[in-house]
């Protein structure tokens, strides 16, 4: 699994993608942000089609499964807690900021490495890919996933720390990203 940001372009990756002949490349997000992309990817390229698995629904998990076990790579963002949605505070660029705890869930639940992805922009036709290895859930025993998860938060926050101190104006943040801050019943223990 690739955990990106709101940060340079995930759209580089499906591109190089395409350059591989067996690699598959489908993104899991919520339904409405899902429409906008494919609805803007469209109006870009009429022949880019992104493979989406809607979140939220009763058959998400099941979908998102099936793919990886057919060797799908799913690309998911990690940096925006939307709603109610548990998180976990973690100092970021000096102040704590809210990271949503579910796209680390979803990947203990599903037992899977993740990959913490970067493609920044770096003018005309040019972008510098990032990828590090971020946690590893293949092992996670039930009892243990929570500290993974809070530890693979942590380090997914310092490395778009990392990149977003490289590229400042790659970051997408249209909103007052440290105010965010969740009612203390809201976050994962341990912050």
């Amino acid at each position: 699994m690739l955990m990106g940001a709101h940060m340079g372009s995930f759209e580089v990756l499906r591109s190089l993608g395409r350059q591989q002949p067996n690699l598959r490349v489908a993104m899991a997000m919520y339904k409405e942000n899902a429409q906008k992309i494919n609805q803007l990817l469209s109006a870009i390229n009429p022949g880019a089609e992104l493979d989406v698995v809607a979140l939220g629904r009763v058959d998400s998990m099941l979908q998102l499964h099936a793919l990886l076990d057919a060797d799908t790579i799913i690309g998911m963002m990690g940096d925006r807690a939307l709603g109610d949605e548990a998180v976990r505070m973690v100092p970021f660029f000096g102040a704590p900021a809210a990271f949503p705890l579910g796209p680390f869930r979803m990947a203990a639940i599903l037992r899977r490495p993740v990959v913490f992805m970067v493609g920044l922009y770096r003018g005309g036709n040019r972008y510098e890919i990032h990828f590090e290895p971020l946690a590893d859930f293949s092992d996670a025993a039930a009892g243990s996933r929570q500290a993974q998860m809070e530890a693979a938060i942590d380090r997914y926050a310092a490395l778009l720390e990392k990149y977003g101190a490289m590229a400042p104006a790659n970051w997408f943040n249209f909103f007052d990203f440290w105010a965010t801050g969740p009612k203390p019943s809201e976050t994962g223990s341990g912050t």
